[in-house]
């Protein structure tokens, strides 16, 4: 058994857990809640595998090790509140579309992409799409072997914390799988942004029909990773326990009219589907998003609003979502990147002066902690939390 200590006691997560989940209830704790999202793209570089995405990408030993000590590093560097482990099969993003057929070029020392033609581009029939075997093609299949090697591999490691507590990885090792990149985002990466962007005039009912496929092969996709998970899973870098991401950065780049007319039936079966089965439609898409709130609040019926982009309209999120829906976001991830730490806690602290008092908000960049972000910058977040979150 390899013991893999943690120099921190595990009753500060216990503190950060419950301060969390205060929060998630709609109440109120001592402090507004800080949760960066931290990926393995970031934290692969702090663990000595910045050249080494392939490795990672490749063997799920390697996968589950980066994982157990990417997050080693976070509970030690990181001030934040940081606490859910989780170890699942992650392919960075381009799983769905490679599910479809998609082809992939995976870097030896950058995230992984989507490789050119696209695969409508070069064929634009549909029924191959229908055909395929959503499960357990591509890295879905892949994912679903990895989770189970990973969790054969997590019975040789043990966590132990300052305080004398042990963990078995085993013990938060979890399906990945638990949300799509999106309808209108996987659309784009099956046909091409711009390609999709003609298409909205030149074939509309094309359009129409392939986010429709989409939709019911995540369906498909989802409906097995609750069955195997027990509706437990791991995305994103999180673990994600009776909760399913439905983000879509497409969504961003269409108009309200066109996001409407293009994927509200589909979103809503989608929607629908996750409600049916006792779980929360989580939501998130990067970019200035004011037009499209009403749409995820009223249209679709979203339960959590994850990593929204400083760029939208934080005063129309407040008045449109506030209370309702579970939030997370708000800080320019740009400024985390490049900015100094006073800076970042200036621009935090601007930040809760609209949010400390909603129920239900959490602190979180737009979901996209940049490599080379300086660990003192993440930390000023929660710097300014202490000092201006309080209730």
């Amino acid at each position: 058994m390899q013991i893999i200590h943690m120099n921190i006691d595990y009753t500060v997560l216990e503190e950060r857990r419950e301060r969390v989940q205060k929060a998630l209830g709609f109440s109120f704790g001592d402090r507004v809640p800080v949760i960066p999202y931290i990926g393995a793209r970031y934290f692969l570089e702090q663990v000595g595998f910045q050249n080494r995405i392939e490795d990672y990408l490749n063997d799920p030993k390697t996968m589950l090790e980066c994982q157990v000590y990417g997050q080693k590093w976070i509970l030690e560097n990181v001030d934040s509140d940081f606490h859910n482990m989780v170890v699942y099969p992650d392919f960075m993003w381009v799983e769905d579309p490679h599910a479809f057929g998609a082809g992939i070029i995976i870097p030896k020392n950058d995230s992984p992409w989507i490789s050119r033609p696209h695969i409508l581009e070069k064929d634009d029939d549909l029924e191959q799409l229908r055909k395929v075997d959503y499960v357990h093609t591509g890295f879905h299949g892949k994912m679903i072997d990895y989770y189970r090697e990973m969790r054969d591999i997590a019975g040789d490691y043990e966590i132990e914390f300052n305080d004398g507590k042990k963990i078995p990885v085993r013990e938060f090792t979890r399906p990945g799988g638990s949300g799509i990149l999106g309808l209108i985002g996987i659309a784009n990466d099956l046909y091409g942004t711009g390609n999709i962007a003609m298409a909205l005039y030149d074939k509309p009912d094309w359009v129409k029909e392939l986010v429709n496929i989409i939709c019911d092969k995540s369906i498909e996709w989802l409906e097995y990773v609750l069955e195997i998970s027990g509706g437990d899973a791991g995305f994103c870098s999180d673990r994600y326990p009776n909760v399913i991401h439905v983000g879509d950065d497409g969504t961003a780049q269409l108009s309200y009219e066109q996001v409407k007319e293009f994927s509200l039936e589909p979103f809503k079966k989608l929607a629908d589907f996750i409600h049916s089965r006792n779980c929360e439609v989580q939501a998130h898409n990067c970019g200035k998003a004011d037009h499209l709130l009403g749409f995820w609040a009223d249209d679709i019926g979203i339960d959590r609003y994850y990593g929204f982009s400083y760029l939208t309209d934080k005063a129309k999120i407040k008045e449109m979502m506030g209370g309702k829906i579970k939030l997370f976001g708000g800080i320019d991830t740009s400024l985390l990147k490049d900015g100094k730490p006073e800076e970042v806690f200036s621009y935090s602290k601007d930040t809760l002066s609209i949010f400390k008092d909603v129920p239900g908000y959490i602190m979180m960049d737009g979901h996209n902690i940049a490599p080379g972000t300086p660990v003192e910058n993440i930390n000023a977040m929660t710097d300014a939390c202490r000092k201006f979150g309080s209730h």
